[in-house]
């Protein structure tokens, strides 16, 4: 009997441990997300390139041109879980070159949970803002 108390235990147990961590792992993702709407809100292009495993090259033609925009909003359309992370995408409003004319871009984002650096990245690209 005390072997059977025993396994049930360490089964419980486990099972907390083990949503613990994807309760660390789910905060760390809504951390993140956060943060990287707030650097896409704020037009930090040298911040949003932190938010990727493999840094974009930014030519300096397109760094100029993001330079000129101003986000406007930034709207949540869909979340799915995979088995390699989230993909999501997102509705992003911006007016270009202080124009009063607001444009409309769709973001379709695959982040990626790296294990080893207990940390979430951008898989897809940052937004062209064409």
């Amino acid at each position: 009997m005390k072997k059977c108390t025993f396994i049930l235990l360490l089964g419980f147990f486990l099972l907390l441990s083990g949503c613990a961590g994807d309760n660390k792992k789910t905060r760390s993702f809504e951390n993140t997300m956060r943060a990287y709407e707030q650097v896409i809100r704020w037009g930090d292009l040298e911040k949003a390139n932190d938010f990727l495993k493999e840094p974009d090259e930014f030519s300096a033609e397109r760094y100029e041109r993001l330079k000129k925009i101003q986000v406007n909003g930034y709207r949540l359309l869909s979340r799915t879980k995979t088995k390699e992370g989230v993909d999501q995408v997102v509705e992003i409003k911006y007016t270009k070159d202080a124009s009063v004319v607001v444009r409309t871009i769709t973001d379709a984002q695959k982040w990626i949970y790296d294990k080893d650096e207990e940390r979430w990245y951008l898989a897809s690209k940052i937004p062209e803002f064409k």
